[in-house]
């Protein structure tokens, strides 16, 4: 029976010698993504390979192939590497085909990459490339089909036959003793050097619909031969010359032809052996140094475990978990009464900690140990295992528990079969039948659930009967900056880029320690994802850039800049605050907390986790005095200083954070800090959670202590600022005790002046009008000045003053457009008028 073979890494995939040995004729070797190298080489009697990468360099081999006779060998969609040997050596009348592959020789000598003495050579979509001589050789009446591929060097012999079909040819082309090229358009890439473009000799034919050339002169060279094509390029621009003797012809129009008279042996000789590896008999035949494989011993499951990055509690407790299945194991084999043991087990952690990873190998491990008599490893979560029809979701989960005896069950997000709330829970329909199944199946079964550590300790006291059943509980910890720093690393390696090691582990590890998501290698795998997308955009901006580096403007274009970037961004804020009206003391507050944060990350790393610093605050002013606007500009001060993640603001009032019913507040709360995580949460009005006013039954206190509880124990990933009137939010602070230690700073923001009012209107007009301003700011001043102090409502008084004053110019500006020049000068008259 025809079937795939897996080779990667993880359980249930094999090592590429171990998946070519346990082929079979008709069965595909299918290749994950990575570098393959065994130098020892494969002799072939029947092979199919077969990339699974989404390009052929995704997948890349480092070997050399010899085909037995009658040998079939059949790749597609990958690249194979030699330094040393033909690539593919078919010296026994075998069978080659090539799909979307690259032959890379890099030999210095001159073995082609691809050699076939008699046999069937088919190439699609393919390349050849060589380093030196000519990648493909074919002699011994072989037959060649190459379709719409690029060959770096193409000779043929012995009555050999090419059909080239929309195929481009670089460096020479060369046929010699009766061979035969034919086919449609073939295109010539580049000069051949000393040498002709094209050598034809000894009855040698070529044949095709049509030719065409990318070099200005060509060069071709006939011996007894025939040149002829129904179409070229040619042209005064691109010439072809061909050098022939009477006994040749040359059919191509447009083509200089020059008689060199007759001659009984070759103008030029055949291929020399440090020039063509020509097997004639004054020449020495190429080496093909192919051995039997000779690959080595694959590493075992648990070896691969040991290597993983981290986990050291997680590999401790796996090993001492398996020492005693293996302990239990030799008691029976030596008819002893077993150990009591259930292999049943819980996986808690975040995402990213690798619990499906480790539940492959250890269940790989088993069977290796002859614990499990299958290796058999079945992944579900709740989707697949509860239905919506009654008396269903038993039969569907006793489905997969039978398609997973003898080997492993791994349930992912486990808690989500126990939800609260609802008529009927047809997951716990799912957990009773798994729980009785593992009661019966004890030796021959090992279920895992997995999932977050909190939900999984919930969902472990609704299911009493779930704790006795899967006494094995491991604590997957999140990985530390370090470990992440080596993930990111090694997945670079693996992707085969080069990079400045020191500047992205110190890129990583900040990133890291202020990122929100708890997804540990997720995180890193995310974060190294954007960080290709920008080096692929970059690439193709500048298209001499080199595809494998990683340069330091990438790294440093995905957290916003350098060091000099950022700190220009930080000028820059801090001007933008010096430029706004009036708010002194606002802006000292801000210079002073700018420099505070420096020196904060100058102690980075020496002061102790509860003495870090925490910037929650409180913005204390009447409406309309700039708290929001200057609450957007320090999140992106923040942000460019390295304390938050995200420039962003959430702004919330209390019916974005107090429910209608019990619980509601406290996720309603949860939701806000949620969606503000990372960035600012800017809290309006933040008195009214505890107004007295409010009531015995008002939830807003209960906002207040969800609050409390993510200031403190986030209080390094976002940051809360509490804004209102100025005695409001003083009693706001007295209310709950644990507001002011976690809330330490205030930022008063004063009143503006009749003066400060004035010229804030005039600088709102000034970017799209024309007004007299020393009359403008005058008359302003006045008018705010001669207000009642409940209407002065600063900025907002401005902005309303301002859109009255633009409504009544463009009124004027209706009753008097036949006489205006410019429409955007508001007239004296209208001001005056608008202030009055």
């Amino acid at each position: 029976m025809k079937k795939a073979i897996s080779v990667g890494k993880g359980f249930g995939k094999k090592a590429f010698d171990e998946g070519i040995k346990a082929s079979h004729v008709g069965d595909v070797v299918v290749i994950d993504p990575g570098t393959y190298v065994f130098p020892n080489g494969f002799n072939v009697g029947n092979l199919r390979l077969r990339g699974n990468g989404q390009q052929p360099g995704d997948v890349v081999i480092n070997s050399h192939f010899s085909l037995k006779e009658n040998g079939y060998f059949e790749v597609e969609n990958l690249t194979i590497q030699e330094s040393e040997h033909n690539i593919i050596s078919n010296k026994r009348n075998g069978t080659v085909i090539l799909n979307r592959t690259i032959l890379d020789s890099r030999t210095e000598e001159t073995y082609p990459a691809l050699w076939t003495e008699g046999g069937n050579v088919t190439l699609t979509n393919s390349e050849i490339r060589q380093a030196n001589g000519e990648g493909l050789y074919c002699l011994n009446g072989a037959n060649i089909l190459l379709s719409k591929s690029v060959i770096n060097g193409v000779w043929a012999k012995d009555g050999s036959v090419v059909d080239v079909q929309t195929t481009q040819i670089l460096r020479d082309l060369g046929g010699v003793d009766n061979s035969q090229y034919k086919g449609s358009d073939v295109y010539f890439s580049g000069p051949a050097g000393e040498d002709n473009m094209i050598t034809l000799r000894s009855g040698s034919q070529f044949v095709v619909d049509a030719l065409n050339f990318d070099c200005p002169q060509t060069t071709a060279s006939l011996t007894h031969a025939l040149l002829k094509a129904g179409s070229s390029n040619l042209s005064d621009q691109i010439r072809l010359t061909v050098s022939m003797d009477e006994q040749s012809s040359a059919e191509v129009e447009g083509a200089e032809v020059r008689l060199v008279g007759v001659s009984s042996t070759p103008t030029e000789p055949e291929p020399k052996p440090e020039k063509k590896p020509a097997p004639v008999a004054e020449t020495q035949e190429p080496e093909e140094k192919v051995a039997e494989i000779e690959a080595e011993p694959e590493e075992s499951a648990l070896d691969e475990l040991n290597a993983m990055i981290g986990l050291d509690k997680v590999k401790e407790a796996v090993t001492q978990f398996i020492r005693l299945a293996v302990f239990n194991q030799k008691r029976k084999e030596q008819g002893l009464k077993g150990v009591a043991q259930s292999y049943h087990s819980l996986y808690l952690g975040n995402p990213g900690t690798g619990k499906t990873t480790v539940a492959r190998l250890v269940g790989k491990i088993m069977f290796e140990e002859g614990i499990l008599p299958k290796d058999n490893y079945v992944e579900v979560s709740r989707q697949d295992l509860v239905s919506q029809n009654v008396g269903g979701t038993a039969i569907q989960t006793k489905k997969i528990l039978e398609k997973a005896l003898g080997g492993v069950l791994f349930i992912d997000e486990a808690y989500t079969l126990y939800q609260d709330g609802g008529s009927v829970n047809w997951g716990q329909e799912a957990v009773d039948t798994i729980l009785k199944f593992m009661e019966d199946h004890r030796d021959d079964l090992m279920i895992i659930f997995a999932g977050y550590t909190k939900e999984m300790k919930d969902f472990m006291h609704m299911n009493p009967g779930l704790i006795s059943r899967a006494p094995n509980i491991f604590d997957f910890q999140d990985y530390t900056g370090t470990e992440v720093v080596e993930i990111g690393m090694k997945l670079l390696d693996d992707q085969q880029f080069t990079f400045n090691r020191d500047l992205y582990a110190t890129t990583i590890e900040d990133a890291y320690k202020m990122n929100i998501e708890n997804s540990n290698g997720r995180w890193v795998r995310n974060f190294n994802e954007k960080l290709v997308r920008i080096v692929a955009n970059n690439c193709i901006e500048d298209p001499d850039r080199d595809v494998t580096a990683i340069l330091d403007s990438d790294l440093n274009e995905i957290v916003g800049g350098d060091e000099q970037e950022k700190e220009a961004k930080v000028q820059a804020l801090l001007t933008q605050i010096d430029q706004l009206v009036g708010l002194d003391e606002v802006k000292d507050f801000v210079h002073k907390l700018v420099d505070r944060v420096a020196g904060d990350r100058k102690l980075k790393g020496a002061l102790p986790e509860d003495q870090k610093p925490t910037y929650h605050m409180v913005f204390a002013g009447n409406p309309g005095t700039g708290k929001t606007t200057v609450a957007r500009i320090l999140a992106q001060l923040f942000y460019n200083l390295g304390i938050l993640e995200k420039k962003t603001v959430m702004e919330v009032g209390r019916p974005d954070l107090v429910g209608q019913y019990i619980g509601q507040t406290e996720q309603k709360t949860a939701n806000a800090v949620r969606d503000a995580m990372g960035g600012v949460l800017f809290v309006d009005e933040a008195y009214q959670l505890t107004a007295s006013g409010n009531g015995s039954n008002d939830f807003g206190k209960q906002a207040v202590e969800a609050l409390i509880t993510q200031l403190e124990n986030n209080r390094d990933k976002f940051i809360a600022i509490f804004a209102g009137y100025t005695d409001q939010m003083d009693e706001f602070l007295g209310a709950n005790p644990g507001l002011r230690s976690r809330i330490p700073l205030t930022l008063n923001f004063a009143d503006y002046t009749p003066d400060e009012i004035g010229e804030i209107v005039c600088r709102t007009l000034r970017k799209k009008w024309h007004v007299n301003e020393s009359l403008l700011r005058h008359l302003v001043a006045n008018k705010y000045a001669s207000l009642p102090a409940e209407e002065k409502s600063n900025g907002r008084w401005a902005r309303n003053f301002t859109d009255k004053l633009i409504q009544n110019d463009k009124n004027w500006l209706v009753a008097n457009l036949e006489t205006v020049e410019d429409v955007t000068a508001i007239p004296d008259d209208v001001v005056i008028e608008t202030a009055r």
